[in-house]
């Protein structure tokens, strides 16, 4: 690996931007290689093969391209391939480095050692798997989960100039039957884009600031954090050449790469190691 070798960012869909948009503020010498399987969303209501079919062929394209590190910036994607993606890195005979969208939140919630009455919010297929659950389960945090599906192709829409549809948020939110509430965790990083939204319903309904945890930052932060450990910081002086890719060119994601970075996506195709682009 080489410090100047791109990180490679990986969600279903626009939600990822949102983690990278604070990883950019917090590393801009970073190059940013940005991969949107926008071909296949909603991942939350795929199956485990099928996702973990997904994610496989991801690993592979960044294996090929000679990326430092690897952001599954999508909890679906985590839930699904958590259990055998280092195993499979490791196999391929590869050291890339892998930071996903959940650890760094339980890391946070286990640190902090402040919450009681945990709530989240999250895709169909990350509430059912149980992985928030499970990992909470020895902190003594009652977790009450919620699974928000329509909030995915909401906020996807939003970047085609729809408005946040606050009936539909309002009736989700409103089903989170916790009395006295410490934090919201958005699993889902779609939702990231919600977070003021989240912020003032929460604050209505509860006549205080309830903690929205932010898995944009905290996921920043841990990359930061292996970066330094591996000696892997760039410090080049020349420019990033960020890069982002889809595997579907929709409308939402070419306005969302315009309006938060002011660069156009390109097509990509995951089906074989596609090696036309050069880092």
């Amino acid at each position: 690996m080489y410090k100047h070798a791109p990180i490679a960012i990986y969600d279903s869909g626009i939600g990822g931007l949102a983690i990278t948009k604070v990883i950019k503020a917090l590393l801009p010498e970073e190059t940013v290689h940005y991969i949107g399987d926008t071909k296949h969303l909603p991942y939350g209501e795929k199956n485990e093969m099928e996702l973990s079919g997904y994610v496989t062929k991801v690993a592979n394209f960044c294996l090929s391209k000679g990326y430092k590190l690897l952001v599954i910036a999508c909890n679906t994607a985590t839930a699904a391939a958590a259990h055998f993606l280092p195993s499979y890195l490791k196999a391929m005979g590869t050291e890339i480095g892998i930071i996903n969208v959940i650890d760094p939140v339980i890391a946070h919630i286990h640190a902090a050692n402040c919450y009681k009455q945990i709530a989240l919010i999250g895709t169909n297929y990350t509430v059912a798997s149980g992985i928030y659950t499970e990992r909470l389960r020895t902190t003594g945090i009652t977790l009450t989960t919620l699974a928000t599906p329509l909030l995915v192709p909401m906020v996807e829409a939003c970047f085609n100039g729809s408005k946040i549809n606050r009936s539909l948020l309002d009736h989700y939110l409103n089903q989170i039957a916790v009395p006295h509430l410490d934090a919201l965790i958005p699993a889902c990083t779609h939702y990231l884009f919600l977070k003021i939204a989240l912020k003032n319903f929460l604050k209505k309904r509860y006549a205080k600031e309830i903690k929205v945890i932010d898995a944009a930052k905290l996921t920043a932060l841990a990359v930061k954090q292996w970066l330094t450990t591996h000696n892997l910081l760039n410090q080049k002086a020349s420019k990033p050449r960020d890069c982002f890719m889809a595997t579907a060119l929709t409308p939402s994601f070419i306005n969302a790469c315009k309006q938060l970075f002011g660069k156009t996506p390109i097509a990509i195709n995951l089906n074989g190691v596609d090696l036309s682009l050069s880092i």
